[in-house]
């Protein structure tokens, strides 16, 4: 749809959107962006909703991870935002399904905001469009996607001295214990987890658990049921409200798939839990079973895992999680329960607890293109009624499970080749990230070649 018909549309549910944050005491406005790498890019002003759209800066569509360090390397070239089209403006339009008031900030309101091009057509790198098509798919097919998000992530004491530098690595775990599910592992544990559900609460997210998880500074939120597109946009504003709580409490979070070397404590993933209802009644579940539907839609996402593992683990740190012992999957499987698998099938204690478990993705991993990519196989695996992938009992090795790549540069090669990625993602977006990840291998090799690594020294000086 247009951004003029788009627009006309929401035009009425904006305005009283924008009349119900100034009720509840808003002036300010919190327009967020989700980038290639599943961050929240955040504009603020005062608020108001452009019913026509408004300028976006394409800049965001072009900016490397982390802007660039320490390569100081902001922006990766791209034919769809670089010198060629002299970074000329995009369009950008509220979506009122997503407005939210900050209760803990009562001046601040943030809405999410859907990108088109100059001449009003949709753009073919928003990230939130290819999610939302394939849910209008599920609908037609008769479904109700209901998808849950945990995630993994770390907390460490804030120094600025460290921080400037670089110097993460450095930096002191919060609480010193690497205990599992202690909910007294750190001080002010208790008092941060309630002003975490306290917020995600005002913004509509509902926090099913926190726990500690193994390994120094490392926990996990778990999030309760959604729309596919919801889970991703709730897990997009989880990330950024735990940044911002963990800075008011002299705290940092990051979402690295690994900040200890393998072998050595949990990495961080970001597991999805799946299922699709009909008329109330969960069409995964069978008689304390999972149902043949649910195993074609886990076959569908088994039979994609390989060419979509860059969307899984997108970075040279994601690589470093690969531990099929520590329960991040290194083959294209499928196990009921099983944790070692990419996909777990969980029966439940009771029909609506039937579900999916996707276990490869990291942290690190951009939500919105992980979820449309775990719906679209799936659905395919319903519609080509694909019989249920080979059940893997233990270790999930041998000739029946092929191994995921082990490599940034692996994965980048099968997915810019993926014919499902395009039909799925569409050939600019496909095109656009790929090329995106292939500068951050590129980056990762720049920096090693203009560095004498600690290796070296250590084995060559004397």
């Amino acid at each position: 749809m247009t951004l003029r018909a788009l627009a006309a549309r929401r035009r009425p549910d904006l305005a009283a959107a924008e009349e119900r944050m100034r009720a509840a005491g808003a002036s300010l406005l919190e327009t967020h962006f989700v980038d290639l790498a599943g961050t929240l890019r955040t504009k603020t002003g005062r608020l108001r909703f452009d019913p026509d759209g408004e300028a976006f800066n394409p800049m965001l569509l072009a900016t490397a991870r982390g802007e660039g360090e320490p390569n100081e390397e902001p922006l990766f070239p791209s034919p769809f935002a670089g010198v060629e089209t002299g970074f000329a403006n995009a369009l950008a339009l509220a979506d009122p399904a997503t407005v939210r008031h900050h209760k803990w900030a009562p001046e601040t309101a943030s809405v999410f905001v859907d990108l088109f091009l100059a001449d009003g057509a949709p753009s073919p790198l928003d990230v939130r469009a290819p999610l939302k098509r394939q849910e209008e798919r599920a609908l037609r097919l008769g479904f109700e996607p209901r998808f849950a998000v945990e995630l993994e992530f770390g907390l460490f004491e804030a120094d600025p001295v460290l921080m400037k530098t670089g110097r993460f690595g450095e930096l002191t775990p919060w609480g010193a214990s690497p205990a599992n599910y202690d909910a007294a592992r750190a001080p002010g544990q208790a008092t941060f987890v309630a002003r975490l559900a306290e917020r995600l609460s005002a913004l509509g997210i509902g926090m099913a658990s926190f726990v500690s998880e193994y390994g120094r500074g490392l926990y996990e939120i778990a999030l309760t049921p959604k729309t596919p597109l919801e889970a991703a946009d709730d897990l997009a504003r989880t990330k950024l409200v735990l940044r911002a709580l963990a800075a008011e409490h002299g705290l940092v979070a990051t979402f690295m798939a690994r900040v200890r070397p393998p072998g050595r404590e949990s990495g961080c993933g970001a597991h999805i839990h799946q299922s699709l209802w009909r008329d109330g009644a969960n069409v995964f579940a069978a008689e304390g079973a999972l149902s043949p539907l649910a195993l074609s839609f886990a076959a569908g996402q088994v039979a994609t895992l390989a060419e979509t593992h860059l969307l899984f683990r997108p970075t040279m740190n994601s690589y470093r999680r690969l531990d099929l012992e520590a329960w991040s999957p290194e083959t294209a499987s499928f196990g009921v329960e099983n944790r070692m698998a990419a996909i777990r099938g969980i029966p439940g204690a009771a029909a609506h607890h039937a579900r999916l478990e996707h276990r490869a993705a990291g942290a690190d991993a951009n939500l919105h293109l992980v979820l449309t990519a775990l719906l679209a196989a799936g659905l395919d695996g319903i519609e080509a009624d694909l019989p249920p992938p080979p059940p893997a009992s233990g270790l999930p090795r041998g000739a029946d499970f092929p191994p995921l790549s082990r490599t940034l540069a692996a994965s980048i090669e099968a997915f810019a080749g993926s014919a499902f990625a395009e039909r799925v993602f569409g050939a600019d977006l496909t095109r656009h990230y790929a090329d995106a990840a292939r500068f951050e291998s590129d980056a990762f090799e720049r920096w090693l070649a203009s560095h004498i690594t600690d290796f070296e020294w250590r084995r060559y000086f004397l």
